[in-house]
């Protein structure tokens, strides 16, 4: 890398933003800008361009005319709007050179992965999932180890005050003068240490600890040949510590080496996992590669088995979607059977017309992973390679560990969280309850003995909740007696793990655990269909949700929205395109809300979002933006024109709308069906009240503009968040309705171009103000005229704001909403 140039990256049509923020994320990579068609064909023209990133709707442009003009280009990534996908293929796209296309808005983290791809910044690409597997396991046994180490360095002092405590002890017993008190004291610490040291690699030491333990057992007084012994074991325990502590070798270990999972997650390093579609029908196969290059895949495209197997020689993909039948007659069973006999295995998934059970016998026997019969919709097939792929993949965790040893706590802790584990620990039984409420956790460790409350009591408390019946239980003692064994189990425990506890063991036993849970929960709690969260699980994740919002006062809004003439698209399309409709819709609403927002599917046509943190308004504002999208992107429908589908919603925010979930509820399914009888196609908030003849002049803006179709834009992006609008064409016309003794008309905002017929905006602007209509109203002066001296005219005739055009409808709103607020 020393010594050769920083690659250069020219972004055009773009801000200063997103450069700088390539330019953060690209280490030894050069960014520079070009705000216009010209300047970019200007720079294209100097060369020594490494890749361009162009925004579609460059100034001056289009970005396709300039791609056309500038030939050859360096590798070039395409940002369009949305809905402009239907009208370019894959031809179009080869045809202009564009590597990737992206959308509006920009998802900056996948555009740093394909920028990193091509400019070989990023890290090496998973390629073998065995050299992954194996570098994860060395790290891991890594990471274990070093949590170790550290956990000794840190309780150390600890662990030598209780050797101490036996030491004490031991002495006591050479002199005669061992009380009771003080061999229980010894015992209690000796039985602490044997359940500790063997955590801190010390598995001699928990052995010798026991021994100690056993001998200080009973109430037999101790004779001069125990003492002598307990002194023996007290040297050989210290003279054990002495040492570095030895982490134990990880069971799992040679299991992992060979059991690689053939799964390609989500892109971590420089490149994106693979797709390889096998199939004569290259319409089919493009379609395809269009819907999965938008789900963060690179797509290969083979029309026969021939091309696929040079294909593979070239590069092993991440999963293949193969035909069996091909026009020149080869079969792709046999293409199947050498995908998946492969080291590591090559995930296939069979997409062909022919469906006997012979051939889904045949596809299973050879290996084949999934069995889609045509026809599918792209989505759908690109639905169930993402299955494949993301099966077994780690989710986030959560353990709580429940036992009074703070050492154990402790070392418990450092091993889990070093094997990826998110944990929390508890020393006080009696706050047990509380822990469970507060951390949800999907595994309980339990130690046995406990003061006030033991482990067994806790696993019982736990089984008879209905909400906390099935977590299970994992228990910690250093009593392994068949007795101990069966009271655990006949408690409801899941797993016994006897102390002194080996880490790897543990971490190894608790990730499975832990994997089990999440693959019942996600059965359970998933709607099949969409994927998204079905009705019981979201009730569970809204009541945490709210109740995180009344402890921390914080904001908490719900939104239910229903599909337009849903009932119409079955009816006239056929359920299949029905369930396609809901797919979709279920990922676009996964995609515009945060992780820690609940998506939900609540029946029929009709899903739930529950936002933390947000108000109503912002909630109405993300919906609309949801909605938008979802109107701008036809629906394909074999043989018929392109489906467009619309919702309504109602949002409700606690707790001015109602107090409890319920209530939110009740209030948001009004609010909904007040969309709907309002028109549909529209998100309102809880409170909306439609104009009544005697307010019916009140609008909350109202669209001075005499151009028809940026007001007729204007006025479909207000009313479908639910804003009151009117438009007026003729400044002097405004004039006469907003001013006067007796208004016709009162806005809240009022969005003014300069340039209008009957009255410019700057004298309808001063006559707003000599009228004191301002006092009421705030005016967003809308000009291509963008000069300092013109916007501070503006400002100082009374305007609240000053947008410049050619402008962001987006950015637009949310200064709309600033005035609303002001």
């Amino acid at each position: 890398m020393s010594g050769s140039p920083p690659a250069r990256v020219l972004v055009a049509g773009f801000g200063d933003a997103v450069a700088g923020f390539l330019a953060r994320q690209l280490r030894g990579v050069t960014v520079e800008t070009a705000p216009d068609a010209a300047a970019a064909r200007a720079e294209l023209a100097r060369g020594g361009w490494a890749l361009l990133l162009v925004d579609d709707a460059i100034p001056g442009g289009p970005a396709r005319d300039l791609l056309r003009g500038t030939e050859p280009h360096p590798p070039t990534f395409l940002c369009l709007e949305r809905g402009t996908r239907a009208s370019l293929t894959r031809a179009d796209l080869d045809a202009l050179g564009v590597a990737r296309i992206f959308f509006h808005p920009l998802d900056r983290q996948a555009l740093v992965r394909e920028a990193g791809a091509v400019l070989g910044t990023g890290g090496p690409s998973p390629d073998d999932p065995r050299d992954v597997a194996a570098a994860a396991g060395e790290a891991k046994r890594g990471a274990l180890a070093d949590a170790v180490r550290q956990a000794w360095e840190r309780f150390r002092g600890a662990v030598m005050e209780r050797v101490d405590a036996v030491e004490s002890a031991a002495v006591a017993v050479l002199e005669g003068g061992l009380d009771e008190e003080s061999r229980r004291h010894a015992e209690r610490e000796a039985h602490k240490l044997a359940g500790s040291v063997g955590t801190f690699g010390f598995a001699q030491g928990s052995r010798l600890a026991r021994e100690i333990e056993l001998l200080l057992q009973g109430a037999a007084p101790l004779g001069q040949a125990e003492a002598l012994k307990l002194t023996d074991l007290v040297v050989a325990l210290r003279r054990e510590l002495a040492r570095p502590p030895t982490p134990a070798a990880d069971p799992s270990a040679s299991r992992e080496r060979v059991a690689a999972p053939p799964q390609a997650g989500p892109a971590t390093g420089a490149r994106l996992p693979l797709l390889l579609i096998v199939d004569d029908d290259a319409e089919l196969a493009d379609r395809i590669a269009m819907e999965a290059g938008g789900r963060g895949f690179r797509t290969r495209v083979a029309p026969g088995v021939a091309e696929a197997r040079a294909a593979v020689a070239e590069e092993r993909p991440a999963a293949v979607l193969l035909d069996l039948s091909f026009e020149r007659g080869e079969s792709g069973l046999s293409l199947l059977s050498e995908l998946a006999s492969r080291t590591p295995r090559v995930p296939v998934l069979v997409l062909t017309a022919r469906g006997s059970f012979t051939d889904r016998v045949d596809v299973a026997r050879m290996g084949g992973m999934g069995f889609l019969q045509k026809p599918v919709p792209p989505a759908a097939a690109v639905d169930a390679v993402q299955g494949v792929l993301h099966r077994g993949r780690d989710r986030h965790a959560c353990v709580l560990v429940v036992d009074d040893d703070p050492l154990v706590l402790a070392s418990v802790g450092s091993l889990l969280e070093a094997g990826g584990v998110k944990v929390h620990t508890l020393d006080d039984p009696l706050r047990f309850w509380e822990a469970l409420e507060e951390f949800c956790p999907d595994v309980v460790i339990l130690d046995i003995d406990m003061p006030r409350v033991n482990g067994i009591e806790l696993c019982r408390v736990l089984r008879n909740d209905t909400r906390w019946g099935a977590t299970p239980v994992v228990f910690l003692t250093a009593r392994a007696g068949p007795e101990t064994v069966q009271q655990v189990f006949s408690a409801g425990a899941d797993d016994f793990v006897a102390k002194p506890i080996v880490g790897p063991e543990l971490v190894t036993r608790i990730t499975n655990r832990l994997e089990r849970v999440q693959l019942h929960r996600a059965l359970a709690d998933t709607d099949p269909l969409t994927g998204v969260a079905n009705r019981r699980r979201s009730e569970e994740l809204m009541g945490q949700l709210l109740n995180l919002a009344v402890r921390h006062q914080q904001p908490f809004s719900l939104a239910l929205l229903d599909l337009d003439h849903f009932k119409q698209v079955n009816d006239q399309h056929g359920h299949g395109t029905g369930d396609e409709v809901l797919r979709r819709v279920a990922r676009m609403l996964e995609r515009s809300f945060r992780a820690e927002d609940v998506v939900a599917r609540w029946g029929g046509e009709e899903f739930l979002v529950a936002m933390h943190g947000m108000d109503k308004d912002d909630g109405v504002q993300r919906l609309a933006e949801v909605l938008e999208v979802l109107r701008d992107e036809p629906f394909e429908v074999p043989g018929a024109e392109p489906l467009r589908v619309t919702f309504s919603a109602g949002v409700a925010q606690y707790p001015m709308d109602g107090g409890d979930l319920q209530a939110l509820y009740r209030t948001a399914d009004a609010t909904m069906y007040q969309a709907k009888e309002a028109g549909r196609d529209r998100v309102l908030p809880a409170g909306w009240t439609a104009g009544q003849p005697s307010t019916a002049e009140h609008v909350d803006v109202l669209v001075v503009e005499d151009d028809h179709t940026l007001a007729r834009l204007l006025l479909h992006a207000l009313e479908t968040r639910g804003w009151r609008s009117r438009w007026i064409a003729d400044g002097r016309e405004a004039a006469q309705q907003l001013t006067g003794s007796r208004p016709r008309l009162r806005a809240r905002v009022v969005l003014l171009d300069v340039d209008l017929p009957g009255m410019d905006g700057h004298a309808l602007l001063r006559t707003l103000a000599r009228e004191r209509v301002l006092e009421r109203t705030r005016v967003i002066v809308l000009t291509v005229r963008a000069h300092e001296a013109e916007v501070v005219q503006a400002l100082e005739e009374g305007a609240f704001d000053h947008v410049a055009k050619p402008f962001s409808v987006p950015i637009l709103l949310q200064r709309i909403r600033r005035a609303m607020r002001a």
